[in-house]
Formats: structure tokens, C-alpha cells, sequence
């Protein structure tokens, strides 16, 4: 019978662990290499940027595997990456979260996602951090639906440079011979669901669905034309009005004209018309809203929002839901006109 002391097991376990990454990190340069690209080329393109840094190793072999190393090398590709980190993949599921997992994927589709999502992070046209203003950048991602393949960028109060209202450029400007690139600390992922559907699939918003569609505003929020902020109540938000406008099945009873008229303009004065992020907000301001008049935001405490026929401000407690059509604040107290 073989023994084997706690410190041979240990020496074994890392025997294997540096195996099986040394088998990685083979496959990864060889897949580099049978594209006609080494580290040792005199070239400065993305992708070789990305091979000498080695916090970019998840991204490589995530290029690698969805055959994207010709795209992200190519001298006419003058693009803008917003460049995850290793840190960014080891915050998603597997087998996403790391070169190892990536490496280990076979499912056509999975692939297909991840090439995708890579072609989202690169801004068509090359853009130093000073040449991003606040707004929609089109992006290399296929277009399934108009808006999908756009990421948006705001600038926060410290004039950092912010996508899709969260994640921050934590390092910019690295230039490259066929582009540029900003570092971020997450991994962006295009929007799936318009407005109206983020609301339909949320159970925290049943009130604000049975408005929607008893005044006939699901057709505008699930529009392709429609670029919207919504502040969304949630079903707490609507259980302090009183009835009929306090929960979902009284909104759904609803017959009375006047009534409804009333709902549809409380509801528009929740949307702003074009997306406005959490880093766009800045204390003291007054924002215009589609059913006319404004709302002001309040930034001490914690970020609110306040209807003019409202005695307090509005606590925004979730903010940022990226949808195809706009963008959605979530909010505890109803905006009153």
C-alpha cells in the first residue's frame, strides 16, 4: 500500500495545477501562432498589447477562442476597446470566469455569445478618454434590434469616464497601431429587453405594468423609436396612493376616462425624454419630463428625486437598468405632477 505524506499531496496538487495551466496557456499561444501572430513581433496592435500584459489573459483567450484574433489586429480596424480585466471575467459565471474556462468551451452558441459580447466592447473609431462625450457610441456587435449593439458613455462628477451608467475606465488612452484602449473593471454586456419588458419580467412592478397598459403606454415603451429615462415606481411605491391606484388589480378596474387621463400623465411625468445615467445627476438640478413640467434631483442622503406635487424627494433605489430603448431608475414613492 502506497503512503503518501500531507506534503507530498500538496506537492502533487501543484504539480497538476501548473500542468494544467502551462496546458492553457500552450493552447492559447498556439492558437496565436497559427493565426500568424507571436509576442515577439515587432507589430503594436491590440492584440498584442493584450499578449504582454499578462491581467489581460482572459481576454486573450477569449479572442482566441472566437476566432476574433484577425479582427482585433487588423491595421483598418482604428477602433476604441473598452478592455476588460482578468478581474472582470473572475466576477461572471463559468465557464466565462476565466482562461481556463474559456479555453474549455465547445458549445457553438456559447462561442457565438462571447464574440459578440467581445464586438460590444469596441467602439467604432479611435477615441482617447478626452474625445468621449456623454452619449451612444455604435459599437462592432451585430444589430439584432436597432439599440442593441450601442454602449453609452456619461462622465461622473471627478470627470471619470463612465459606460452604461456603471462601469468606470479604470486606465485610458493606451494607444495601439490600430486603435486605442481604455481598461475597465467589468464586462459589458448589450441590452436584451426594452423598457417595457424589463418592467413585465420584474414581479416588483406589477402596479406600474397594469398602468402602463390600462393608459396604452406599452406600445411606446417597447417601440424601437422610443430613447427614453424612466423613474419606475415599484408595487410598494403605487400601495401609498390611494384607490384605485394603489395596486394592480384596482389600476385594471379602472373605467372612469378622467381617471385614466390622470394615470397617463402621472406616468409620463416619470420618463425623460433621452437617457439620463446616475453619473449624468448632479445635485440641485431640475430635469424636464415628457408630460411637462420637472422633477429635481437630490444627491444628499443618498441620490432622490422630487415631484413638483411631492412633500418629499423620491428615493432612487436602483439605477442604471440598460434597456434597448432607454434606461430605467428604479424608485420607492410615486412622482406626483
Amino acid at each position: 500500500m502506497i503512503r503518501f505524506s500531507k506534503f507530498s499531496v500538496v506537492l502533487l496538487a501543484i504539480f497538476f495545477s501548473v500542468t494544467a495551466c502551462q496546458k492553457d496557456e500552450l493552447a492559447t499561444q498556439q492558437a496565436l501562432e497559427s493565426a500568424g501572430l507571436a509576442t515577439d513581433r515587432n507589430s503594436n496592435t491590440i492584440v498584442d498589447i493584450a499578449i504582454a500584459n499578462p491581467d489581460f489573459s482572459t481576454l486573450v483567450a477569449a479572442v482566441v477562442k472566437t476566432n476574433s484574433v484577425a479582427f482585433f489586429s487588423k491595421s483598418t480596424l482604428n477602433g476604441t476597446v473598452f478592455a476588460p480585466n482578468n478581474a472582470a471575467f473572475a466576477q461572471l459565471p463559468a465557464p466565462f470566469n476565466s482562461a481556463q474556462g474559456i479555453n474549455s468551451i465547445t458549445n457553438p452558441s456559447d462561442i457565438k455569445f462571447l464574440q459578440q459580447v467581445l464586438r460590444y466592447h469596441v467602439v467604432i473609431g479611435r477615441k482617447n478618454a478626452a474625445q468621449l462625450p456623454n452619449g451612444g457610441y455604435n459599437t462592432y456587435k451585430t444589430a439584432t434590434t436597432p439599440n442593441d449593439n450601442q454602449l453609452f458613455v456619461s462622465r461622473s462628477i471627478a470627470n471619470d469616464v463612465i459606460i452604461n451608467g456603471k462601469i468606470k475606465v479604470i486606465a485610458a488612452d493606451i494607444q495601439a497601431d490600430n486603435g486605442v484602449i481604455h481598461v475597465i473593471g467589468n464586462v459589458l454586456f448589450p441590452p436584451t429587453k426594452d423598457v417595457a419588458q424589463i418592467a413585465i419580467s420584474n414581479g416588483s412592478f406589477t402596479a406600474l405594468v397594469a398602468a402602463l397598459k390600462k393608459t396604452g403606454l406599452v406600445n411606446t415603451l417597447t417601440s424601437t423609436n422610443t430613447n427614453v429615462t424612466v423613474f419606475a415606481p415599484t408595487d410598494a411605491a403605487f400601495a401609498q396612493l390611494p384607490a384605485p391606484l394603489n395596486n394592480a388589480a384596482n389600476i385594471g378596474a379602472i373605467t372612469d376616462a378622467g381617471t385614466i387621463n390622470t394615470l397617463r400623465t402621472v406616468l409620463l411625468y416619470h420618463v425623460i425624454g433621452g437617457r439620463v445615467f446616475s453619473a449624468d445627476l448632479r445635485e440641485g438640478i431640475s430635469v424636464p419630463m415628457l408630460a411637462g413640467g420637472n422633477t429635481t434631483i437630490s444627491l444628499l442622503g443618498g441620490a432622490k428625486v422630487k415631484g413638483s406635487g411631492n412633500s418629499a424627494g423620491s428615493n432612487i433605489v436602483l439605477t442604471d437598468l440598460l434597456a434597448r430603448n432607454g434606461t430605467i431608475h428604479v424608485i420607492d414613492q410615486v412622482l406626483l405632477p
